[in-house]
């Protein structure tokens, strides 16, 4: 589920298709109502199931975009029970290049697809490309056809991209949620929103109306609560000293919110501060529906409970040397902690672990370690390697450009052979973006 900004983001280009229909349009679509406590019955349908992410596949398929022209976006699928990866269109003799084809769409209308359910795909717009005033919440079927449009929300936009906790869309089985922005009509800036959408009656509803704070960030959901922060540093003037000025560190305060969306309550979570020097010493981030801290300084990893806020050390003998500069959590494989390039912490015993090495995968003559894709239980799929090829790019005016790059092959690997450092891949077909 993981992904490394800086990857090659291969494509494909084909050529030209036969007719699909224009979307539908829910008939209550665009209702938006303003922020208010869902009622006892919603509340009580809603806490049934915890708040989960949306991701961009499941143990059936995984589904990715790729430019066709400067205007258009094609969905290709990598199937991964017949491991293939194919365009998901029937239509005899499509080549795929036009807005004919089922699995086409037009840039900012059908940026990404989640995974909502067995049957339904759903599309949270003008993300990726945010050119349009308003954003529309798109259902579709599995196939990438049949589309209608469920809510349209104007003058915003979506963070809707798929790669970890703080930047999927959300579901407790009944709406969906989703992190973005909306114009404020007050000042015409974009101030951060969290809409609640009702795919059946099409009614949207921004429930940081009432926030607490402003210009919140959003980091993920615990259970049945989402979590946001809200930063009040400030960073010293720039002396010209560029070595001494990316080193200075702010001042300030940064809070952790805690907020349940079926009660309305907002309660502090984590706070951490320049005063106690939290601020620049603690890195925390939510992986798998945990929230994890870790102390720089001290070699601490904790996971925190979000009912009573208390760290529960996992371990404080995480070698420091490994935590200096830049490093982040990966994700949580058959109980291990993982670091992208330091060692893994096991969740239970709280063992630490340097993580096995499978063969390094280069992109633009830089090495990485296979990156999570999908995260499985028992398997994983992950970029498995990169072929060299030329690309060629049509602009947005139409003239076509080349570009070297690599092709990057997608593969399952069972959590075992991943945790040995075993490179026993299953292809499933090539990554396109």
């Amino acid at each position: 589920m993981k992904r490394v900004f800086s990857l090659a983001l291969a494509a494909l280009l084909l050529a030209g298709c036969a007719a699909a229909p224009a979307p539908e349009t829910n008939e209550t679509a665009g209702t938006y109502a303003t922020a208010e406590t869902p009622s006892a019955n919603t509340a009580a349908s809603g806490d049934a199931q915890s708040l989960r992410p949306l991701l961009l596949g499941d143990g059936k398929q995984y589904y990715m975009d790729e430019m066709v022209t400067g205007e258009l976006i094609r969905y290709r699928v990598a199937d991964l029970v017949s491991h293939v990866t194919e365009v998901p269109c029937a239509v005899e003799g499509c080549t795929h290049d036009s807005e004919s084809c089922p699995a086409v769409f037009r840039r900012g209308e059908c940026d990404r697809v989640f995974v909502l359910d067995d049957d339904t795909l759903v599309a949270l717009t003008n993300n990726q490309f945010p050119e349009t005033e308003d954003s529309l919440v798109v259902l579709l079927d599995r196939n990438c056809q049949n589309r209608r449009v469920a809510a349209t929300i104007p003058n915003s936009n979506f963070l809707s991209l798929g790669y970890g906790a703080s930047d999927s869309p959300y579901t407790d089985g009944h709406y969906l949620y989703c992190f973005g922005h909306k114009n404020d009509q007050n000042s015409s800036e974009m101030i951060s929103a969290l809409f609640r959408i009702d795919t059946q009656s099409g009614e949207v509803t921004d429930l940081l109306e009432s926030a607490p704070a402003q210009d919140l960030q959003f980091l993920g959901a615990l259970g049945n609560q989402f979590v946001f922060s809200q930063s009040d540093v400030t960073f010293p003037e720039p002396t010209g000293d560029l070595i001494a000025d990316a080193a200075a560190a702010p001042t300030g305060t940064d809070t952790h919110w805690l907020f349940n969306p079926y009660t309305g309550e907002w309660k502090v979570f984590q706070t951490y501060t320049s005063d106690d020097g939290s601020l620049s010493r603690i890195y925390s981030i939510i992986v798998e529906g945990q929230y994890y801290q870790v102390d720089q300084e001290a070699g601490s990893v904790s996971v925190v409970d979000p009912v009573t806020g208390e760290a529960r050390l996992l371990t404080d003998q995480y070698p420091t040397d490994q935590l200096k500069g830049s490093f982040s959590i990966q994700d949580v494989v058959q109980g291990w902690l993982l670091f992208y390039e330091s060692p893994m912490v096991n969740l239970e015993t709280g063992e630490i672990r340097e993580k096995p090495k499978l063969p390094d995968n280069y992109w633009n003559g830089y090495a990485h370690q296979p990156n999570i894709y999908l995260n499985l239980g028992d398997t994983l799929l992950v970029d498995c390697r990169y072929e060299p090829y030329t690309r060629t790019v049509i602009g947005t005016d139409g003239t076509p450009y080349t570009i070297d790059t690599e092709h990057e092959y997608l593969g399952l690997i069972s959590t075992e052979d991943f945790l040995s450092g075993v490179p026993n891949y299953t292809e499933v077909g090539e990554y396109t973006t």
